[in-house]
């Protein structure tokens, strides 16, 4: 039943209209599938060698060599001659020229029968710029898809399919709800943080279900989410971050006329980022803490947080070196440029963009440590609060029940240094309270 309001949530998310900019002030830029019929070849161009005898510049180029095409109508013929194959001209072989979406790209590196986006780019004088923005990839990225697809649900089966809704109601929730309502000025702090603990619910509930792991996992989750929004907010405000550190900030912040939040859209990112992570981390504490509690000889108590709280810290240290890769390796190229340039690396360090990952790394790994002793915490609480059985029943089980005390008894060694003796009558059975 959870997994079917989910799937039902999803749906009517996804028909939400988008609450971002107006139409008027969205760019120009509309982008289409087509696929590529023709390759123009670019006419050489010569080369101009420059002559300087006696101070003077001189130029010495061919006033007859082949320029840019020209079909008399004053437009270049462009690079590629493309059959667009949706939109609203679908059928229309148009001309298009490269784009500047890739530095590393060339012409040459097309050929006819290639699938491409053709992007449509508004001009002042009202004839749109055609040019070949980027390949086509969505038929590959639907094949990896597929094949995780069917991995998660060989492998996970029931819990699978339910890891795989929440997923859907992840990006549902980040594309339909978070971005439009960035868009339209909505503070990002509190917003990430609602849509984070929503998330959190939705997904610790879908896979470990409402039961006193899964409502510890999540009680840890919202604790330490609250520990890296207050930390993250605390540096982002010493260190001043600003839109430089971004080009895609920049663009956004230039693209909106200023008014974008740089820095709560910064903190929103740190938040959202660490989510995962911290899932995974508040998951395993709980359900460490129920498999050491569960059965008659199961720990209680201040030995059941301080066992639990063992096996924690070695998923720390494992866990806060996965986000520290995950996150140095989206900046990893610019650190290499940096390097490359010849730069210190205390000057590295210090440049906003290094920075950012830095501050984002460590924010993330103190909602790691935090969650680890605060989730064993809660869900040691809640044992204790529970009948000690096997099932694993939810929290809500009623306590205090006569019939409970003698499963609830826990023996204490003797201060004897030896073990106690068993008489013929005990030998061979359990030692009760009784004994």
């Amino acid at each position: 039943m959870p997994a079917a309001i989910t799937v039902v949530a999803i749906a009517a998310i996804m028909t939400l209209p988008d609450q971002g900019l107006g139409t008027d002030e969205r760019p120009q830029v509309e982008g289409y599938r087509g696929r590529i019929v023709a390759v123009v070849p670019r006419p050489e161009v010569p080369d101009i060698p420059i002559v300087l005898p006696s101070g003077d510049l001189v130029t010495d180029f061919d006033p007859g060599a082949p320029g840019i095409p020209d079909d008399g109508s004053g437009e270049a013929d462009g690079d590629f001659q493309v059959l667009l194959l949706d939109g609203p001209r679908a059928g229309e072989v148009v001309s298009a020229y490269l784009g500047t979406a890739s530095l590393a790209t060339r012409v040459e590196d097309f050929a006819v029968g290639d699938e491409v986006v053709v992007s449509f780019t508004g001009q002042p004088d009202g004839a749109p710029f055609i040019s070949v923005s980027d390949r086509y990839r969505l038929p590959s990225l639907a094949i990896l898809l597929l094949v995780f697809v069917v991995a998660v649900l060989i492998v996970g089966r029931g819990q699978g399919l339910r890891a795989l809704i929440a997923l859907g109601l992840t990006v549902a929730l980040v594309l339909k709800i978070v971005i439009p309502q960035v868009l339209t000025g909505t503070p990002p702090v509190p917003l990430a943080l609602i849509v984070a603990s929503l998330v959190t619910v939705a997904t610790i509930g879908l896979t470990e279900g409402f039961r006193r792991p899964g409502v510890a996992a999540i009680l840890g989750t919202i604790c330490a989410l609250a520990i890296v929004g207050v930390s993250s907010a605390v540096m982002t405000e010493v260190a001043r971050f600003s839109a430089s550190g971004s080009d895609d900030f920049l663009f956004l912040w230039s693209a909106l006329g200023g008014t974008l939040d740089i820095r709560g859209l910064l903190l929103a990112a740190f938040i959202l980022g660490a989510l995962g992570v911290l899932d995974d981390v508040t998951v395993t504490q709980a359900v460490t803490v129920e498999e050491l509690s569960a059965g008659r000889d199961g720990l209680r108590g201040r030995a059941l947080w301080s066992s639990a709280l063992r096996v924690g810290r070695s998923h720390i240290g494992a866990t806060v070196n996965t986000l520290f890769l995950a996150y140095v390796g989206a900046s990893l190229p610019l650190v290499v440029l940096f390097v490359y340039a010849g730069r210190p690396a205390t000057l590295v360090l210090n440049s906003e963009v290094v920075a950012i990952e830095v501050v984002r790394t460590l924010c993330g790994g103190l909602g790691i440590v935090a969650a680890v002793p605060i989730t064993t915490a809660i869900a040691t609480f809640l044992v204790g609060r529970s009948r000690p059985d096997r099932a694993g029943p939810d929290i809500w089980t009623s306590v205090g029940d006569p019939a409970l005390l003698h499963s609830e008894v826990t023996l204490l060694p003797r201060a004897s240094s030896g073990p106690r003796p068993r008489s013929g009558a005990t030998a061979g059975r359990d030692v009760g309270p009784s004994d």
